[in-house]
């Protein structure tokens, strides 16, 4: 693609950068401006256009979506102190963002050779396989939020059977991180306890973007498995 095609497809998906601005502000409004936000989002989107290769068989909006929500979270990381609580979110944000976003280039990879969409029942299965999944990366970005001092009690309605429930769940997900193998607990690591992101933490473990993505939906569905075995 040229500059001009690839400016065109910034000016024609500038609501792809609204609605991930729109979505993420709610959760830092009362520490960060739209304006702000919405900036960081337009300039995800004109490095999503950079980077966009048509040839992946995925639409570029599909793909601009999670690299605009990446971007503005990684722009709020640089340029604002949000409270722990808030950045325990927007984590597990980025992290279910990019977790999705590996799901959909894996289903995209598997009907280009041939294997048939997941339909009914296995539909259902995959839908909920990766809300537990996303649950674990919720739960791991509190975990590595309270060993910076966060009391995960404050979090708003939290009912005393949830925090039971939530305990439980830590106590679970301590014993599970340390039985995962080196270089996925490195990259957890580094990803949820440093905070950097997964193109960050793959270059300082000598991999690439992809193949961290790849490396941290496999943690995740690991967690998942020794979290919550029963499914």
């Amino acid at each position: 693609m040229n500059a001009e095609e690839r400016a065109r497809l910034v000016e024609n998906n500038l609501d792809v950068a609204r609605r991930a601005a729109k979505m993420i502000h709610p959760r830092v409004r009362e520490h960060v401006e739209f304006d702000d936000v919405l900036g960081l989002a337009n300039a995800g989107l004109a490095e999503a256009a950079q980077r966009f290769d048509p040839d992946r068989g995925v639409s570029f909006a599909t793909f601009a979506w999670y690299r605009v929500q990446g971007a503005i979270v990684d722009g709020l990381r640089r340029s604002s102190a949000l409270p722990r609580r808030v950045w325990a979110r927007l984590v597990a944000l980025r992290a279910a963002s990019d977790y999705l976003e590996h799901r959909g280039e894996r289903e995209v990879g598997a009907r280009k050779t041939g294997a048939p969409p997941a339909e009914g029942a296995a539909a259902l299965a995959g839908v909920k396989d990766a809300l537990s999944a996303i649950r674990t990366m919720y739960m791991t970005s509190l975990e590595a939020m309270q060993e910076g001092g966060f009391d995960k009690s404050t979090v708003e309605d939290a009912t005393a059977e949830a925090t039971v429930d939530a305990g439980r769940m830590a106590r679970k997900l301590r014993i599970a991180l340390r039985r995962l193998p080196e270089r996925e607990r490195a990259l957890v690591e580094k990803h949820y306890w440093e905070g950097k992101n997964l193109l960050e933490a793959g270059e300082e473990l000598g991999i690439s973007k992809s193949w961290a993505s790849r490396l941290h939906a496999q943690a995740m569905e690991r967690l998942r498995g020794l979290v919550e075995p029963e499914g």
